[in-house]
C-alpha cells in the first residue's frame, strides 16, 4: 500500500551523509520513502564550501523534498544540525505539504563565539577574512563514532559566515511555522546551545508540539551513544505524523 507520508533527511553543516543515514534502515523496514540529499558543497572536500551560500541549500531541500512528493503527497522533515534550520525553513514555507517536522540539534543558538547573539558576533566577517579557514572538529561522546567522523576538518570563512548568518534567518520566521512538531535535543550538545530547543518551542506556533531531552549524546545526535533512542523517537515522532 503506497505511504501518505515521505521522509525527507537532511544532514548538518560541513557533514557527511554518515551523519543521518543510520535512519535508512528504520524508513526502509516500514516502507516510508525518503530521500537523503548532500547539500551543496557537500560530501567531497572543504574546497567545494567555497562560495556557497545559505540559499543554496534551502534551494536542494526543496529539491529533494519535490521529488519526494512524486512518492507521497506529504512530507516528513527531520533534520540534523543545520539540517534541523533547514526543516524549520520548510515548514515555514510549506505548511501545507508537510504533515511534520523533527529538528535534531537545530543550530539556531550556538556555542561558536562568533554566532549571533554573541557579544563577538560583530567581529565575525572580520575575523573570517583574516582567517581564510576555520578549524572545525565535531564532538561526540562515543570515542570510536568520533574517530569514524567524516565531517569537513576546515571550513571556508565565507562558507561559514552565511551558515552564522542564516541562525538568525531561521530564528526570525519561527512564528510562522504551524506543522506539528517533535524537537530532539541533548543536554551534552557541545556545538548548539541547548536553550535553542527552549526557543524552537517557545516561538513557533504549532499547537502540537513537545521537546524530547537526551541526556548523553554530544551533538551528532545520530550517531553517538544514544542513537538507537534517538532513532526510535524519529520513528514514534513519523507514526504521529501519519507516516
Amino acid at each position: 500500500m503506497k505511504k501518505e507520508v515521505g521522509c525527507l533527511v537532511l544532514h548538518g553543516y560541513s557533514s557527511h551523509i554518515s551523519s543521518v543515514d543510520g535512519l535508512v534502515p528504520y524508513l526502509e523496514k516500514v516502507g516510508i520513502p525518503y530521500r537523503m540529499p548532500y547539500l551543496r558543497g557537500h560530501g567531497g572536500q572543504p574546497t567545494d564550501l567555497e562560495g556557497v551560500q545559505w540559499p543554496d541549500w534551502l534551494e536542494d531541500a526543496e529539491l529533494a523534498m519535490a521529488d519526494l512528493q512524486h512518492d507521497t503527497p506529504k512530507v516528513a522533515v527531520v533534520g540534523l544540525s543545520m539540517g534541523g534550520l533547514l526543516t524549520l525553513h520548510l515548514a515555514a514555507r510549506h505548511p501545507d505539504d508537510i504533515a511534520g517536522i523533527v529538528p535534531v540539534a537545530a543550530a539556531l543558538r550556538l556555542q561558536n563565539p562568533l554566532a549571533p547573539g554573541s557579544p563577538f558576533a560583530f567581529l565575525a566577517p572580520l575575523v573570517m577574512k583574516i582567517v581564510h579557514y576555520w578549524p572545525n572538529k565535531t564532538p561526540y561522546t562515543d570515542p570510536a563514532a568520533a574517530a569514524s567522523d567524516k565531517s569537513y576538518h576546515r571550513l571556508p570563512a565565507d562558507s561559514v559566515v552565511t551558515f552564522l548568518a542564516y541562525t538568525k534567518v531561521v530564528e526570525n520566521i519561527l512564528p510562522q511555522i504551524t506543522t506539528p512538531a517533535r524537537i530532539l535535543q541533548s543536554h551534552a550538545d557541545g556545538v548548539v546551545k541547548p536553550e535553542s530547543a527552549q526557543v524552537i518551542y517557545d516561538r513557533i506556533a504549532s499547537t502540537d508540539k513537545k521537546i524530547i531531552w537526551f541526556e548523553k549524546s554530544n551533538h551528532e545526535m545520530m550517531r553517538d551513544v544514544e542513537k538507537e533512542a534517538v532513532f526510535a523517537t524519529i520513528m514514534q515522532s513519523l507514526h504521529e505524523f501519519g507516516a
